[in-house]
């Protein structure tokens, strides 16, 4: 089950959920009705989400507010039921034109293929913890070599 949540999270991933005609289908082709969502909080307006109708709302006025795109370095499945994902972020505020960029990491929980709780962490500590794993780095959680 580890390599079929790792291949969810890769589509959910490239799957441009913010570019999505229709945001309320694109999340609910992915995430458990009753999931949970908890944004960077130190992003702006970030707020915990829980169920499909608040992670489409947090994600359209996310994606009304910033300009963005981020690359995928890697996906690795941890344990049956848990995936992490690592990224480099780059964003513009549409209005501010405040620039950002940087690692996060995010964090899902699967039940039966679908996403069940997302997390996302600007640090590897941060989500490392948030998945039960002690470490630093990914490598020192041996999660990269």
């Amino acid at each position: 089950m580890s390599q079929e949540n790792v291949e969810v999270v890769r589509s959910w991933l490239r799957g441009g959920a913010f570019e999505a005609d229709d945001l309320a289908r694109f999340v609910a082709r992915f995430w458990d009705e009753t999931a949970d969502y908890y944004p960077v909080s130190k992003f702006p307006e970030a707020a915990p989400c829980h169920g499909r109708e608040e992670i489409v709302h947090w994600m359209a006025a996310y994606a009304d507010a910033w300009s963005f795109d981020h690359a995928i370095h890697d996906v690795i499945a941890v344990g049956d039921d848990r995936v992490l994902a690592y990224s480099t972020m780059r964003a513009e505020g549409r209005e501010s034109g405040i620039e950002l960029e940087g690692d996060i990491y995010f964090c899902f929980w699967l039940r039966h293929g679908r996403l069940l709780r997302g997390e996302d962490h600007l640090t590897a500590k941060g989500a490392l913890d948030a998945l039960g794993l002690d470490g630093d780095t990914l490598e020192a959680a041996e999660l990269l070599e």
